[in-house]
């Protein structure tokens, strides 16, 4: 899992810069326990008033709401993966008490011991699963923006990586419905979009816009991308069952936890690309914060208490990340989880 690894790489180079710039030290987390905060509840992107008046205004207030959402996203998908867990653990017969990690840790030493005993493996018992397709709604992000960079939705350009599932308007390095490829497409495109795609993208929308809007529209595209949960199958393949009673409890908590741990972690891969830039974007907006301040005009006190709420809840966001990240990856080798 690459893209998770990026998460984590790209959190920390951030918490680095911040030290640089001399900000104040963020708030603790979780310690990558659990879920801590309410999420988003210290960033109010609105709670200094109008400030998207002018360039500066709107990149800010862009970056502010996508801090604030990416801030409740992170600990909505840290809990989606603790109530997998908890839903394993109480199946599997452990306690379901404790922070995510406790909980995940629990349930996956008790998944592993119980398919080690329950079986006898002439030769494997393999978890495979469909992979989740995740839908990432263009027109949304092309209106975040417009909004960030005040011009028409329709002259926003977005590269679909994936599948563009609306319409693909430029070269379509795949299948284009309709026959066509490489050139032109004009219609759906089953592949990399490396034109202007609009309507819906199964995968990562790229956008091409300023740095700072960039970031932000990135950051809540992904945030609501919305993915299908995958069809998982435990395969016997030579193997002779001697404890069907833990077997069977294997099974039932993997047919009930893995597909939502599953899903997240395929959300968490496309964050993490849209995390670098929300990573490098937060870092120079911090380093330039004196000057960005000014700009905004009486205003700017306000939105520099903003901009230091935005890195304590970074604290937070990283432990979210990194215990989704580690436990998804627990829990999914120890159902001996395969693509297929």
């Amino acid at each position: 899992m690459s893209n998770q690894r990026v998460v984590l790489v790209a959190l920390s180079l951030m918490f680095a810069m911040l030290a640089l710039t001399g900000c104040p030290p963020p708030a603790t987390g979780t310690g990558g326990g659990g879920a801590g905060g309410r999420g988003g509840g210290g960033i109010s992107p609105d709670a200094c008033g109008k400030i998207d008046v002018n360039p500066v205004g709107r990149k800010m207030y862009n970056f502010l709401i996508a801090s604030a959402e990416l801030d409740r996203a992170s600990l909505e998908l840290e809990n989606s993966v603790a109530d997998a867990c908890r839903k394993m653990a109480r199946i599997l017969g452990v306690s379901d008490q404790g922070n995510t990690k406790e909980v995940c840790t629990r349930a996956s030493q008790e998944l592993q011991a119980n398919l080690q005993v329950s079986v006898k493996t002439e030769s494997r018992l393999v978890t495979k699963y469909t992979p989740s397709v995740c839908h990432t709604d263009v027109d949304f992000t092309a209106g975040v923006v417009a909004s960030c960079e005040a011009r028409a939705t329709a002259d926003v350009n977005i590269k679909c990586e994936g599948s563009c599932s609306g319409t693909c308007n430029g070269a379509c390095n795949g299948t284009c419905a309709g026959g066509n490829s490489g050139g032109a497409c004009n219609g759906q495109c089953q592949g990399t979009c490396n034109g202007k795609c609009s309507g819906g993208c199964d995968g990562y929308a790229d956008v091409d816009a300023s740095v700072e809007c960039k970031a932000s529209a990135e950051i809540r595209a992904s945030m609501r991308t919305t993915c299908t949960e995958p069809k998982v199958e435990v395969v016997r393949q030579s193997v002779t069952v001697v404890d069907d009673t833990k077997f069977q409890k294997a099974l039932a908590a993997i047919d009930a936890g893995l597909p939502q741990i599953i899903r997240a972690g395929k959300k968490l891969e496309l964050a993490g690309k849209a995390l670098v830039q929300w990573v490098s974007t937060g870092a120079s907006l911090i380093r330039a914060s004196g000057e960005l301040v000014g700009q905004i005009g009486e205003k700017g006190i306000c939105v520099g208490a903003q901009l230091a709420a935005v890195i304590a809840a970074s604290a937070n966001i990283q432990a979210r990340f990194s215990v989704s990240i580690e436990m998804s990856a627990s829990v999914s080798a120890s159902a001996g989880a395969q693509a297929q």
